[in-house]
C-alpha cells in the first residue's frame, strides 16, 4: 500500500481544498446578500459556477502560483508548512523545536502510517469508501439508463436546433436532459391540453438548457463518487439547486411574456403532482418542479416578485471571480505538500538534531550523577 502514498496525498489536498474554496464562496456570498444584489438570484449562480470551475483548476493555478512565488521572490516560503517554519525559526512560535517538527510532520506520518497498513482499520476503511463510490457511480449509471429508456419509448413531437421536444405517457413531470449529441425536453402528453402551463414549462426547461444546467448536474454528480464524505460538496450541491431553480424562474419572468402569477401557479401544479411509472433519479436531468422542500418552494414563489436588474452584472461578475480565483489559487498553492529540503527547513532540522543530542547529554549526566551518589562507577567501555 506504500504506492497509494502519493495518491492520499492528493486527495486529502483536494478536500481540503474543496472546503477552504466553499468557505471563500460562503464569505463572498454574505457580503453580496448585504448589498442590492442579494435577488440577483442568476449572478449568484454565475458566480458560484464559476468558484467550481476556478476550484477544479485549482491544481493549475496552484502550480502557476508557486512557480510566479518562486520567480519573484526565490527565499519566500510558499506553502503553508514552510510558512509556519519561516514564522517558528523568527521567534513567533514559542514551542521545543522536536515537538514543532512533530507537529508539522503530522500528516506525513499519517499518510506513510496509513498507506503502509500499520493501522487495522486502514483496510476497512478504503474497502467502505469503494463499496458507497461503486454505489453511488452504479445508481448514476441506472438514472441515466433510465432516462435513456424513457427518451426511447417517448414520441418526437418538434425539433428546434438542437433540442427534442418530445412526449411521453411515462412522467407526469416535465425534464430536461441531454444525450451525447442532442440535447432534450421530455413532456408529459396531458400537458397538451394545458396551454398556458405548456408555455410555462418549455420556457423554464430552455432556459435550463441555455444555462447549461443539465451539464453541470452531470459533472456534479459524476464527481460525488469521489467526494461524497466531504460536507462542503454536500453544501455546495444543496446551494447550486437552489440557486440555479431562483436563477432559471427570474431569467425566465425577465422576457415579461409570462407573469409571476401564471408562473407559481404552474410551479404549484407541478409540485404537487407526483411521478409515476419508473423511477427517475434526479441526478440525471433537471426538472421544472424537482422534489423542493417547503421553505425552498416558498422562496422560489416570493422570489418571482422580486425581479433584479440584469444590467451592469457581467463586470462586476468577472471582477469578483478574479478576486475569488486570486485566493483559490492562493490556497491551492499553500496547502500543497512541500517541495524538496530549504534553507529554513535544514535549520530546523539542525535545531532538532541539537535538542535531541542535548536531552541525550543530560540523561548520561543524570545517570552518571546517580552512579556517584550510590558509590559505583559507571561502567568503562
Amino acid at each position: 500500500m506504500t504506492a497509494m502514498t502519493p495518491a492520499i496525498d492528493l486527495f486529502i489536498d483536494a478536500n481540503i481544498l474543496l472546503l477552504l474554496a466553499f468557505c471563500l464562496w460562503r464569505v463572498a456570498q454574505f457580503f453580496l446578500q448585504r448589498t442590492a444584489l442579494r435577488h440577483d438570484h442568476g449572478f449568484q449562480a454565475g458566480l458560484l459556477k464559476t468558484v467550481l470551475l476556478i476550484t477544479l483548476l485549482s491544481p493549475i493555478l496552484g502550480l502557476g502560483f508557486t512557480s510566479l512565488g518562486n520567480y519573484l521572490a526565490p527565499d519566500t516560503p510558499t506553502t503553508l508548512s514552510d510558512i509556519a517554519v519561516a514564522a517558528y525559526l523568527g521567534g513567533s512560535i514559542a514551542m521545543p523545536a522536536v515537538d514543532f517538527e512533530a507537529l508539522l510532520n503530522t500528516r506525513r506520518t499519517f499518510v506513510e502510517t496509513f498507506s503502509a497498513g500499520k493501522v487495522s482499520w486502514a483496510a476497512p476503511l478504503l474497502a467502505g469508501f469503494a463499496v458507497v463510490s461503486v454505489a453511488l457511480t452504479l445508481r448514476l449509471l441506472r438514472s441515466a439508463l433510465c432516462v435513456r429508456r424513457t427518451l426511447a419509448d417517448s414520441y418526437l413531437w418538434r425539433r428546434t436546433g438542437r433540442v427534442d421536444i418530445r412526449l411521453s405517457d411515462r412522467i407526469t413531470v416535465p425534464f430536461a436532459a441531454r444525450g451525447l449529441r442532442r440535447r432534450h425536453v421530455v413532456l408529459p402528453t396531458s400537458l397538451l391540453t394545458r396551454p398556458r402551463d405548456l408555455r410555462v414549462v418549455l420556457a423554464h426547461e430552455f432556459q435550463h438548457l441555455r444555462a447549461g444546467d443539465v451539464e453541470w448536474e452531470l459533472a456534479l454528480e459524476a464527481l460525488r463518487p469521489l467526494v461524497f464524505w466531504n460536507p462542503a460538496f454536500i453544501l455546495w450541491k444543496r446551494a447550486f439547486e437552489k440557486l440555479r431553480e431562483l436563477s432559471c424562474d427570474q431569467r425566465v419572468l425577465a422576457s415579461r411574456c409570462i407573469t409571476p402569477h401564471e408562473y407559481a401557479a404552474c410551479l404549484l401544479t407541478f409540485c404537487a403532482r407526483r411521478r409515476t411509472g419508473p423511477a427517475l433519479a434526479r441526478v440525471a436531468f433537471v426538472s421544472v418542479a424537482p422534489n423542493t422542500p417547503k421553505r425552498v418552494l416558498e422562496h422560489r414563489i416570493l422570489s418571482l416578485y422580486r425581479l433584479p436588474s440584469f444590467r451592469h452584472t457581467r463586470p462586476m461578475l468577472a471582477a469578483l471571480a478574479l478576486v475569488l480565483a486570486l485566493g483559490i489559487g492562493s490556497i491551492a498553492a499553500t496547502v500543497r505538500a512541500p517541495g524538496d529540503w530549504s534553507q529554513d527547513r535544514l535549520m530546523l532540522s539542525t535545531i532538532v538534531n541539537l535538542e535531541r543530542l542535548d536531552a541525550i547529554t543530560r540523561q548520561q549526566g543524570r545517570a552518571t550523577a546517580a552512579s556517584g551518589l550510590l558509590g559505583v562507577a559507571p561502567m568503562s567501555r
